[in-house]
């Protein structure tokens, strides 16, 4: 996802060039036809470019990438409303070539758009429907009357900790052992969101382990891990 953005990107801005050199081709002909549609495809792989460097990362775990995706899916409709009403302030490629566009152009992005929507529905519905508990993400505002009688003891010792207030924030102060019962309990909603990433970066770790260029087994102290 992340190169098709990139390349998108790249395409669009030496379009000119491109039409210039494949003029009087037919290949040439058919790009120069289908512009309106190259231009929407830079712009929106270029969002999903976006929410896919979100869900990467160390720091990714599967709140935050309930989060991300849910705002994604939200802009989504955003995006379907104001292409049907030719507003293109979240399109500038498309924005730039608006003049030759057509409604039933503006249509076929529109369902593009919608189709897509009700994809990332089906295809992440058990995270949409994950239910994080407030305890989890905002422990020190959380009503301990609120939350399982098993988790109030450890709850009140965090939220009186006012070294640990100071210092961290969200779900992260669970990863100390002090609050264990907490972490838990929690642990599940921190885990790293299943993506390629996770496994590409592993595999580049160890190609460069075993490379002739590295000359010491130095993969611990790098700090990937």
């Amino acid at each position: 996802m992340a190169i098709k953005g990139e390349l998108s990107s790249a395409f669009h801005c030496i379009w000119d060039s491109i039409v210039s050199f494949l003029a009087k081709t037919q290949l040439g002909e058919q790009l120069f036809a289908n512009k309106c549609d190259v231009f929407f495809s830079s712009d929106i792989f270029e969002k999903l470019n976006s929410l896919n460097k979100q869900l990467q990362g160390k720091d990714s775990d599967l709140i935050s990438s309930k989060s991300a995706i849910a705002a994604f899916m939200r802009k989504l409709q955003l995006y379907m409303n104001n292409i049907r009403r030719r507003a293109f302030e979240q399109f500038p490629c498309l924005a730039s070539v608006s003049s030759d566009l057509q409604d039933e152009d503006l249509a076929l992005y529109a369902e593009y758009m919608e189709n897509m929507h009700a994809d990332m529905q089906t295809r992440f519905s058990d995270l949409l429907m994950m239910v994080i508990p407030s305890w989890v993400s905002i422990p020190f505002e959380v009503n301990v009357a609120d939350i399982d009688i098993s988790l109030k003891e450890p709850l009140i010792e965090l939220q009186s900790d006012e070294i640990m207030e100071s210092t961290m924030y969200g779900r992260q102060m669970m990863l100390l052992q002090k609050y264990h019962l907490l972490w838990n309990k929690a642990q599940l909603y921190v885990i790293a969101f299943l993506m390629f990433y996770l496994v590409e970066s592993g595999f580049s770790y160890v190609s460069q382990l075993l490379s002739k260029a590295r000359n010491r087994l130095e993969i611990v102290k790098r700090g990937n891990f």
